[in-house]
């Protein structure tokens, strides 16, 4: 019987579920799991561009046919099925949307399967009935010719971020794809992470110490860690303007990546300030208590605290050694408070900080 060689590019979490991916071998009408052998892919290029909540995902893949012919592949791209405090009706909805492979110039045609799980026969989406008790996963099938050498292949989608009680916003990607093509490992890896301007951010760091984290732009790789219920520390990014960059080669994955925003309205968290905020050394705007008593240098604290997060260079001892305490803080002598714009909740929150002042 002939068979189709299938294989999986890449995977995504949606509402804090972690995708998963798998290699397909197609034997009539039933695709199974299965792994490359003989094509590599010895480079990818992983952009993620966060807007409002959406990430947007552009890469670039190159795959090595070291075979002196054509071969054609079946290749599964899976998004899993939404979970948590949703509904039935968002469950059985696919959060991916402008889904594209792009080959040659050429967009390649695709159809849309599901399965109840990631090594699962696939089927019609319509004879599932998803729930947060029954997850599933949708896969998008399409072929690819590989020719002879070096095969680029342009990807891109959307997806919206997930979240939970710990974290604002959460984004994943699937690493581990990249062990199931021949090697079993990415030769070349290069991962771009631009979060917006004026940014803190975490990324778990699954990398090895031969990793290369470099700012393309204004910001810092921090020194600040923390764990994120897992054998690996997440490394806090603080990002003015421009992208992360993370450069590895051979990179056998065998976990995922993760990144997201613990907080998106104060830098200050008990992720990683848990220490400090225990021991009264450190104040959380964002937790502002009408009913509590502050001092009025508490209440100084707080209010410039907003303005801390923009960098503005203070001109008091007294605020200037506070807030070099957090890695986070960049001051920005050229930075004047006339060119600071406050969000609507950051104004709210310094209109009640104003307030109890006053009293």
């Amino acid at each position: 019987m002939k068979t189709t060689l299938t294989a999986v590019l890449l995977t995504i979490l949606t509402f804090s579920v972690f995708g998963n991916d798998g290699v397909y071998l197609n034997r009539g009408s039933i695709i199974y799991s299965t792994t490359e052998t003989r094509i590599s892919l010895d480079k990818e290029s992983l952009s993620f561009t966060i807007r409002d909540r959406i990430a947007q995902v552009d890469i670039q893949f190159e795959f090595n046919n070291p075979e002196n012919k054509e071969r054609k592949l079946l290749i599964g791209f899976q998004a899993p099925t939404t979970t948590g405090d949703v509904s039935d009706e968002m469950s059985n909805e696919n959060q991916i949307s402008n889904f594209r492979i792009l080959k040659d110039g050429l967009i390649l045609p695709f159809k849309l399967k599901a399965a109840e799980c990631a090594d699962c026969e696939l089927k019609d989406p319509k004879e599932f009935h998803f729930s947060q008790r029954k997850t599933g996963v949708f896969v998008y099938l399409f072929e690819v010719t590989f020719k002879p050498g070096i095969n680029k292949i342009n990807h891109s989608y959307s997806f919206p971020a997930s979240k939970n009680v710990a974290y604002d916003q959460i984004y994943n990607y699937i690493l581990t794809t990249g062990a199931k093509w021949a090697n079993g490992s990415i030769k070349d890896l290069t991962i771009y992470i631009d979060m917006g301007t004026n940014k803190y951010f975490f990324v778990d760091d699954i990398f090895s110490q031969k990793t290369n984290w470099s700012i393309i732009g204004s910001g810092k790789v921090t020194n600040k860690k923390f764990y994120n219920f897992d054998p690996d520390s997440c490394t806090m990014v603080r990002m003015l303007s421009g992208k992360l960059q993370i450069d590895i080669n051979d990179f056998k994955p065998t976990r995922n990546i993760e990144f997201g925003i613990i907080n998106e309205n104060s830098f200050i968290n008990r992720t990683t300030d848990l220490a400090k905020i225990l021991k009264g050394e450190v104040l959380e705007p964002d937790q502002l208590n009408q009913d509590t008593i502050y001092s009025k240098n508490e209440l100084k604290i707080l209010r410039n605290t907003v303005y801390a997060q923009y960098g503005y260079a203070f001109k008091s001892k007294v605020l200037n050694e506070y807030f070099s305490q957090f890695e986070w803080y960049m001051p920005d002598p050229n930075l004047t408070m006339e060119q600071i714009v406050l969000t609507e909740k950051e104004q709210v929150l310094i209109d009640k900080i104003a307030k109890k002042e006053k009293e």
